[in-house]
């Protein structure tokens, strides 16, 4: 009943946290408030499922771009995007595949640029799953995301069918740090929702962790506490 009960109170801080975070996803079910610059192609459930939300530069210059919503970033260090980079011609003569390299533009609320990342797909064919990821500098407080393919051609173009993004915590290099983060109970280097998710399944009979890491109210034993010290420390608290 214990359990029962706890689960139920992680689940609900879990859905807490990730409203608070409030990244924006894009599917073709979930794309509310993105914006895409050719008008010649709404967005809906159809053209992004179907790869019609194309990226390029075309004969005139014109940059197809898509951009989502503002959101807050307070406490996040960084975000990562999972990409479905689709590129529909690559089996034209022209296709470049170079070309097709994606860029993702982390921007301020005044539409000034903050950091960027190109990936550039390796392996020809349709589908290229891209995962880019942009720093997000202390004290900012409002951010959108924004996609540019800036070499693309309409040949050597791509299209955009899903984009999933995680806001990332407590960030580390390899060597900064040697002693285990505290929170990070899957080890990956840095506090995130999956720690929240692996220190749940821990804590109701599932595989063994780090007690270092998952220790994170420091009372020398792992509970219930724990998560919820570790959903406050990834919620911005002290």
């Amino acid at each position: 009943m214990i359990k029962r009960l706890s689960f139920t109170l992680v689940v609900a801080l879990v859905a807490l946290l990730s409203r608070s975070q409030e990244l924006p996803q894009f599917t073709s079910s979930d794309y509310d408030g993105w914006e895409y610059n050719n008008p010649g192609i709404s967005l809906s459930a159809t053209n992004i499922a179907g790869g019609k939300i194309v990226l390029y530069v075309n004969s005139q210059g014109y940059v197809h771009t898509l951009c989502s919503p503002l959101f807050p970033c307070q406490g996040v260090d960084s975000i990562e995007a999972n990409i479905m980079w689709y590129t529909r011609e690559f089996n034209n003569s022209s296709f470049n595949l170079s070309r097709t390299a994606l860029t993702m533009a982390l921007d301020d609320a005044q539409g000034e640029p903050i950091d960027s990342i190109t990936a550039v797909p390796t392996v020809l064919g349709s589908t290229h799953n891209l995962t880019m990821r942009v720093a997000v500098p202390s004290g900012l407080g409002m951010a959108r995301l924004r996609f540019v393919s800036w070499e693309a051609n309409v040949v050597s173009s791509g299209a955009i069918k899903r984009a999933l993004f995680t806001a990332i915590t407590g960030s580390t290099s390899p060597g900064d740090n040697p002693q285990p983060v505290v929170g990070d109970v899957d080890g990956d280097g840095h506090r995130s929702i999956a720690d929240v998710t692996r220190l749940i399944d821990c804590l109701l009979g599932g595989d063994s962790l780090n007690v270092q890491a998952a220790d994170v109210d420091g009372d020398g034993h792992v509970s219930i506490a724990d998560v919820t010290r570790l959903i406050d420390m990834l919620l911005g608290g002290s």
